[in-house]
This record gives C-alpha cells, structure tokens and sequence, in this order.
C-alpha cells in the first residue's frame, strides 16, 4: 500500500508493508503509479538482483534500477516479487518483475521522474508493521 503526499517540487511516497520485502514490492508499484495512471499489464518479466549497506539505501537503488529501465527500455513495472536477505555484512535483493513497454495510446505520461532522492529517505518498523518514506524529484 502507498500514498503520496506534496513535497516541494518533488512527490513524495509513504509505503506499507507487512514486511521488507513488502516494501520494495510496493515501491515498485508506487513508482509505476507517479508516472502514469494507466493500468500496466504483466506481459514480461526480467530479473533484478542488486545488494547495498543498508537497507533504505537498497531501496534507493531498486527504485533506482527500475527508473533506469524505464528510461532505456520504456518498461513499466505492474508488480514486483522480492526476496530480501542479509548476508556477509549486506541487504540482497533477488527480483521477478511484470510489466510491459510503455506504449503511448495507452500509458498517458502523469509525472516523469528524474531521480530517487536519499532526502527523507526513511525505513522504520512498529507493530503496525514496516514503512518507507521516498522523495522521487520530478
């Protein structure tokens, strides 16, 4: 689950999970949804594997690679399945992502984005379970 609210100049992302993992999955998803409001359909599939220091830092990079195929390959992403695991000092990331190529009759442009910022970048857990704070500068 997300929501977004107004940054100055930038949108900014709240996500919720039930899990890390949930998070990324619904980054993926959030980030399709500030760029257009078209429904993307699962039509391919690629894989992602990315690993960082930390965890708030791997989610700047995921949604970072997927911003990266977005702008090289057109790709959107309809749904992501993440497996997160911590080894040797390091959060990996192993991904199956869904989408298809952008196609303009159908997948009207809202906001193009220009980078996932580290600004407000925040992973915090509480009984509620995990949530995530993204600022994407458009």
């Amino acid at each position: 689950m997300h929501e977004f609210f107004d940054h100055t100049g930038d949108i900014g992302v709240r996500i919720r999970a039930a899990n890390p993992a949930g998070l990324f999955e619904a980054g993926a998803v959030a980030m399709t949804d500030v760029i257009t409001s078209a429904t993307v359909e699962p039509r391919q599939t690629d894989e992602i594997a990315l690993c960082a220091s930390a965890l708030d830092l791997l989610l700047v990079d995921w949604l970072s690679e997927l911003l990266y195929r977005f702008e090289t390959r057109a790709f959107l992403v309809a749904r992501a399945h993440v497996a997160l695991a911590f080894v040797d000092e390091a959060h990996h990331l192993r991904a199956r992502i869904e989408g298809e190529p952008f196609d303009a009759g159908r997948h009207a442009i809202k906001v193009l984005v220009k980078a996932v910022t580290y600004h407000a970048l925040e992973i915090t857990q509480d009984a509620d379970g995990w949530t995530a704070t993204v600022i994407f500068d458009i």
